[in-house]
């Protein structure tokens, strides 16, 4: 929610304060929401249907629903954009959405909290269509890091809730391999993968792997790199996601 302050108007005669004006703009709501299972923010479209496709945007580790929401107005403005906070509170201000581990030597999370996010993510898909009164057929789930990780996570296993999955900077988990079923539905959803070639947080080498991964499910995800491009999202790769929302 945006506020802008006006400038206190004094009157000659009474020489005393009247007031100050604040102005709303409901399409833009930077108040965080708390009346869905995870709290989030929203911007409504600014070309108006009555069911609009719909992008929810997960953060990463240690961020927090304004982060990703800052990338707002670089989507299409046909779409309801939300933007989540994950459950899971580090300090003020910061969270998370699972906790990190090992499987055989690899990055992994742990398998309760994964269980419990990818719960309250799939719970608050549901709400934010029947709330919003969202189009089902088209919902994309895109997110950076943890958040990407929780795109395949919820994605890979339950397709039929997505249109497809946006994954900035992420991998597929070895504990989330054994849960995947090959279906009609999995083989409909749409995958975007973006990676930078020198992240270092999240190699270059897990992004190239979950895509060979997902190759031998017969799955044929839009790959893009980006030479030398660190953890982080670029303007490039925004304007690749957006050609991929347009079929392009």
């Amino acid at each position: 929610m945006k506020w802008i302050k006006c400038r206190p108007i004094w009157w000659l005669v009474s020489a005393v304060i009247i007031g100050c004006i604040f102005w709303i703009n409901s399409d833009a709501q930077d108040m965080t929401e708390t009346n869905l299972t995870l709290k989030y923010l929203v911007q409504q479209p600014t070309d108006k249907s009555d069911h609009p496709p719909v992008i929810i945007l997960l953060h990463g580790f240690g961020s927090n629903e304004a982060d990703l929401f800052e990338l707002r107005n670089a989507f299409p403005t046909n779409y309801l954009i939300v933007s989540a906070r994950a459950p899971m509170t580090l300090e003020e201000g910061a969270y998370q959405w699972y906790r990190h581990t090992e499987t055989n030597g690899q990055m992994d999370g742990n398998p309760q909290d994964l269980k419990d996010s990818v719960a309250k993510v799939k719970r608050f898909v549901s709400e934010i269509v029947a709330k919003y009164h969202a189009d089902p057929s088209r919902v994309y789930l895109m997110g950076f890091s943890q958040g990407a990780i929780m795109s395949y996570e919820v994605g890979l296993t339950s397709p039929e809730m997505l249109t497809g999955i946006g994954v900035f900077s992420g991998t597929i988990f070895p504990s989330l391999k054994p849960q995947i079923k090959p279906s009609s539905t999995l083989q409909k959803l749409k995958i975007f993968i973006g990676h930078g070639t020198v992240d270092d947080r999240i190699p270059y080498s897990s992004a190239t792997n979950s895509v060979a991964y997902l190759q031998t499910l017969n799955l044929a995800p839009s790959f893009h790199s980006y030479p030398g491009m660190a953890h982080q999202i670029s303007d490039d790769e925004l304007a690749d996601v957006n050609r991929w929302l347009a079929g392009k």
